[in-house]
């Protein structure tokens, strides 16, 4: 039971954050690889703005503007400078990220990973409370898997990466490779490595294409490659001819599988991502609640007849 003076704190708490006078209780360092440049991150940006409003805390969003592991490392150090009482971080490169995550762990600053774990043995990873986000091998593979089930046996295939060497990235292309080949031996899987630029990824798709026109499968990992992607099949008038399937669900991936030229697309909730580790973090310092180790925000493939279970979640919160 929670003793009647807790109630009263709560209560003047809403008061003074109601007249704007609460002044923010924790400070959050959220520190991720992505960067405006991505679209994706916009409803993690608002979920964890939302779940900071909502508790009385700062959360500060840290992104490099291009993808750079090293930009994220500076940025997880100005992150550790600045004393928050916690940090939520996006395990990108576990190599270069362990010497400095371990630092602010030893500093007592504690750490959620999120969208991207550190794939290691538990005994051998970064020592964080929890993980929120998808399974990305599984993310790849059930994507893959989808077409496999449906009964299409492709040519050849292509992975479209717009970050090489994130290992998130990476571990759901590895997905894809292992749903097809397994299926299908021997079958043509590749990777291009497109870029964070949607005018370099476009020309990247277009020179593929036209050197190897036995292609008849996309994957792109995000919608940094689903959209050039949507652009170059339109143009080359391959629409309907070569499958694409992609990871996340934006407003132009949601039209583009009611219109029949995307089959399908990985949803893993991105605005949850924002929101629930602001959540555990809060309820971690303030009354020491410990979350679970491992808090699934996806993976779930979405196709035309499973849109409208997305679209409440695209509409209020730019993503899924």
């Amino acid at each position: 039971m929670v003793p009647y003076s807790k109630y009263a704190e709560l209560e003047k708490k809403l008061e003074q954050l109601q007249a704007g006078a609460a002044a923010p209780e924790y400070t959050f360092y959220y520190v991720s690889h992505g960067g405006p440049a991505d679209p994706w991150w916009a409803p993690v940006i608002k979920g964890s703005q939302d779940a900071a409003r909502l508790l009385n805390v700062k959360v500060v969003y840290s992104g490099p503007e291009k993808f750079s592991i090293q930009a994220l490392v500076d940025l997880l150090n100005s992150a550790i400078a600045a004393k928050p009482q916690g940090i939520i971080l996006t395990i990108t490169d576990y190599k270069a990220l362990d010497e400095p995550a371990r630092r602010a762990i030893a500093q007592g600053i504690p750490i959620i990973a999120v969208n991207v774990p550190d794939p290691r043995p538990p005994n051998e990873r970064i020592p964080y409370l929890s993980y929120v986000g998808q399974n990305e091998y599984d993310a790849g593979y059930y994507l893959a898997k989808y077409l496999v089930d449906k009964g299409y046996k492709p040519k050849r295939v292509v992975i479209g990466i717009h970050e090489v060497g994130h290992i998130g990235l990476e571990t759901r292309a590895k997905g894809i490779t292992d749903a097809i080949t397994q299926a299908y031996p021997g079958t043509p899987v590749e990777k291009l490595d497109i870029t964070t630029d949607p005018t370099k990824a476009a020309e990247v798709f277009k020179s593929y294409l036209t050197a190897h026109p036995d292609t008849d499968v996309i994957f792109t990992l995000g919608p940094l490659g689903a959209h050039p992607a949507l652009q170059v099949l339109r143009e080359m008038k391959l629409t309907g001819k070569v499958h694409l399937l992609t990871v996340d669900i934006d407003n132009v991936i949601l039209k583009a599988i009611e219109a029949g030229e995307l089959d399908a697309a990985v949803s893993q909730q991105p605005y949850a991502q924002g929101f629930l580790p602001v959540v555990f973090m809060y309820l971690y310092v303030k009354y020491g609640i410990i979350p679970p180790p491992q808090v699934p925000t996806g993976p779930t493939v979405i196709d035309k007849a499973k849109l409208e279970t997305v679209k409440k979640q695209i509409a209020t919160t730019g993503g899924a």
